[in-house]
């Protein structure tokens, strides 16, 4: 028995693969590799041969074999001089297949084997073979690339395919490297000098393929050079720089930043900006600045950003900031989502579009409403966001405002945001075409001693005056005034008004006027209106001040405001550049005592035209051809406790904090000097009186302003406060520019028949001079825009007086 099976068991040895070949022959797929012996295929005819690999024809049926119906391609691969391995690589049993397949593995196979010694064996070819299937256009040098072969790549069979493409995408071997994330073989073949500037048949390039893998392998692809197609698009419109935010790679993102790609380019090439954007600096000097979360979505790093220094960095670097992400959206989009309203402020004040819609037709300011984000609507609301815009839904914000707070409605209804029309559904008492809900009124403030009544007979009596004074429609056209009082960062309320006054007069606020006054701030705001600075550019200005020179303590740096008037005015630029309107800034003459009044000015001053001899010991100012103007601006804003003194000037505000009766005095006194040198025809005197205020500060409750000798220890505490609160008067009363400062100067106009127009909001709150806070400093815009919006009617009648004719 042990010996039969012995016999048996010897015999079935040498068949081996033939009998386990014939039994799994119904199971065994077609493509799956098998091990054979090379003198099965003795008796069989070859039908196509390529080096070692054979495509044998059927077997023929004979009386003492089992014929086999299909055709074979196999593989001879000799391994010794008398020992030849032997795989089945494919079996079918039509003629057109076996051709095919034979004719992908010819040319390939046999090649890559010799090189890859490796790989000739049953998993190996399987794996050979399975790729092919699929890549039916590879060369052995893509092969190589899949299987991270390193060796391999010093054969110059293989090197002579390196920037070959596929037929299937145009796919190179380097770009097959970079999609299986092996790090060694893409820097092999970078060191091979693979072209890093093919393109596949759908546009896409090495940092395409890259953007999706590993901030290694994309610095190895773009070290020691800048490629042409870094920032390429492919014929879906995406750059590297959008494939790495689809694939939610930030750290790709910031490797292709790094590298130099070109942040400005949209995703679909529609309203691309015009200069190209590079913050590798940036980032390498900030690494760890931008939100990643926010990179999936795409857009520019303005869209990752999470604070204004990097918002101001990012634009210094010329960052597109209307630029939009894969949703639509502008950076202020999301940063009005992400309620970071230091970032919304600072994209503001840089000018970025407001009135844009995503993808949804919603403006940033339906996001603020929708998310009730108070203040930031706001802010969109006073650098002027369309407060009936509607979204691809219909609805406006004040519609949206339903599900929000009713303080929210109000600040909309406040600033003149109109209710839905008939026929919008969905409507609630506070946007309904015939609701009366407006929202909740804030608690009222305590002002100042009412005078309305007062102030319409002066102004009734003006009018009668200059009835008497003027024919019918013999108005004058000249001689209109603008005065702007001093108030530090309160400057914003100056151009917040002249913003809404420019919006009824439909002109530049330039050109409404011939005579402009300021005092500090409200000098540095005349000087840039004088200059053909937009009221927007004007506004911008403020906050790069507040950002830029109020660092530190006080007393800031002078400096750093220098620079600023500089690169706003020019370092060469002279008062006398200024050709209209007269120009009159004022400022303190502190190198005597008493001290004096100044008044910077871009025309020649009433003594010179009179030819009055200079008596004094102290050296005149320079004459406007002389006198810089960013110097003036730095003389009239030499707030003591804020800045230092500029060479003998302090701020104007310390002698005329509103200087409206000062312009008043001075045009007087230059209409005078001209008639009497028979130069009537160049006198302007004045016709009209604007007076623009920083803001009416609440009426608060002022305790223990007396100072007197202590006897007690009690009462050296009231001394003290006394004397702190005392100090704080003294101040105030130097520097007023509301009260009867102002009743003096529109008696005086009153009197002479001069209309006069006084505005000057309310505030909620007394606003430091140097306040940095965006959510206080917009609150306060936001009671400017209101405060204008409920004088619509006096705007309107200043129109009428200024533009006619």
């Amino acid at each position: 028995m042990d010996n039969f099976l012995c016999t048996l068991i010897m015999g079935l040895v040498p068949a081996k693969h033939i009998v386990l070949r014939s039994f799994l022959n119904t199971d065994v797929p077609s493509n799956k590799v098998l091990e054979t012996r090379s003198d099965t295929f003795a008796v069989r005819e070859i039908f196509m041969r390529e080096d070692g690999l054979v495509l044998y024809k059927p077997q023929k049926k004979t009386n003492n074999s089992t014929s086999r119906e299909n055709y074979e391609i196999v593989l001879h691969r000799p391994t010794t001089e008398t020992l030849i391995q032997t795989f089945s690589l494919v079996r079918t049993n039509t003629l057109d297949e076996a051709k095919a397949k034979f004719t992908i593995l010819h040319d390939k196979l046999p090649v890559f084997v010799e090189i890859a010694k490796e790989m000739c064996n049953v998993n190996g070819l399987q794996k050979i073979c399975d790729v092919l299937s699929e890549h039916q256009s590879w060369t052995v040098a893509h092969l190589a690339a899949y299987f991270a072969l390193y060796d391999s790549f010093d054969n110059a069979k293989i090197n002579c395919f390196l920037n070959s493409s596929d037929n299937e995408k145009g796919m190179s071997p380097l770009q097959v490297a970079i999609t299986t994330h092996n790090l060694k073989t893409v820097q092999i073949l970078v060191a091979a000098n693979c072209s890093l500037e093919h393109l596949d048949w759908d546009g896409n390039s090495v940092f395409h393929y890259a953007a999706s893998t590993t901030k290694e392998i994309i610095a190895v692809l773009t070290q020691g050079c800048h490629p042409k197609c870094l920032s390429s698009r492919n014929q879906n419109g995406y750059t590297p720089l959008h494939m790495a935010c689809l694939a939610d790679k930030p750290e790709c993102v910031k490797a292709l930043l790094i590298a130099g790609a070109d942040v400005n380019k949209t995703a679909t090439g529609d309203g691309d900006y015009s200069e190209p954007g590079y913050v590798q600096n940036f980032l390498l000097d900030h690494p760890n600045t931008l939100y990643q979360n926010d990179m999936k979505h795409g857009g520019t790093p303005l869209h990752w950003a999470n604070s204004r220094q990097v918002i101001d960095a990012l634009l210094d670097v010329n960052c597109n900031i209307n630029a939009v992400n894969f949703e639509h959206k502008t950076a202020l989009h999301v940063m009005v989502e992400r309620n970071r309203l230091n970032c919304v402020v600072a994209l503001l004040s840089r000018q970025a579009k407001i009135n844009l819609p995503d993808k949804n037709g919603n403006h940033p300011i339906h996001l603020a409403v929708t998310c009730g984000f108070v203040n930031i609507l706001q802010a969109l609301i006073v650098f002027g966001a369309d407060l009936d815009a509607l979204n691809y839904a219909g609805e406006s914000p004040r519609h949206l405002a339903k599900n929000q707070s009713s303080k929210l409605l109000y600040y909309l209804h406040a600033v003149g945001a109109k209710r839905c029309p008939p026929g919008v559904a969905e409507c609630h008492e506070g946007c309904s075409h015939d609701g009366t809900f407006d929202g909740i009124i804030p608690a009222k403030v305590i002002g100042p001693t009412n005078r309305d009544t007062l102030n319409q007979m002066l102004a009734v009596a003006g009018m009668e005056v200059a009835a008497k004074k003027y024919k019918k429609n013999d108005f004058p056209k000249k001689g209109r005034l603008l005065c702007l009082d001093g108030g530090g960062i309160r400057g914003l309320v100056l151009v917040q008004m002249l913003l809404e006054l420019e919006t009824v007069f439909q002109t530049p606020i330039n050109l409404c006027f011939d005579w402009l006054a300021g005092t500090s701030t409200g000098g540095i705001l005349a000087l840039g209106i004088a200059s053909g600075k937009s009221m927007k550019e004007c506004q911008s200005l403020y906050f790069r001040l507040k950002e830029q020179t109020f660092i530190g303590s006080r007393p800031y740096c002078s400096e750093n405001l220098e620079n600023v008037m500089k690169e706003t005015f020019g370092s060469e630029t002279v008062m006398s550049d200024i050709k209209h309107p007269k120009v009159m800034i004022t400022g303190l003459l502190a190198d005597r005592k008493p001290a004096e009044l100044h008044l910077f000015r871009n025309y020649t001053s009433a003594n010179d035209i009179l030819g009055v001899k200079h008596d004094s010991p102290y050296e005149l100012p320079p004459p406007p051809q002389q006198q810089y103007m960013w110097q003036v601006a730095r003389a009239t804003g030499a707030a003591p406790t804020y800045y230092r003194m500029f060479q003998r000037y302090l701020d104007g505000g310390l002698i005329a904090n509103n200087p409206t009766l000062d312009a008043l005095t001075e045009i007087q006194e230059h209409c005078l000097a001209l008639k009497a040198m028979n130069r009537d025809d160049e006198a302007c005197p004045v016709s009209v009186v604007v007076s623009l205020g920083t803001g009416v500060i609440p009426v608060t409750e002022l305790k223990a302003v007396d100072v007197y000798r202590p006897e007690s220890i009690w009462d050296t505490t009231k001394v003290f406060f006394g004397l702190q609160n005392l100090g704080t008067l003294l101040v105030d009363q130097a520097t007023a520019s509301d009260g009867r400062v102002v009743d003096r100067g529109r008696a005086w106009c009153s009197s002479v028949g001069i209309p006069y127009f006084r505005f000057s909001p309310q505030m909620s709150l007394e606003v430091a001079m140097d306040e940095k806070s965006d959510d206080i400093l917009c609150n306060m815009l936001w009671e400017t825009k209101a405060y204008m919006h409920s004088n619509m009617g006096l705007m309107r009648e200043l129109a009428d007086l200024l533009l006619r004719g």
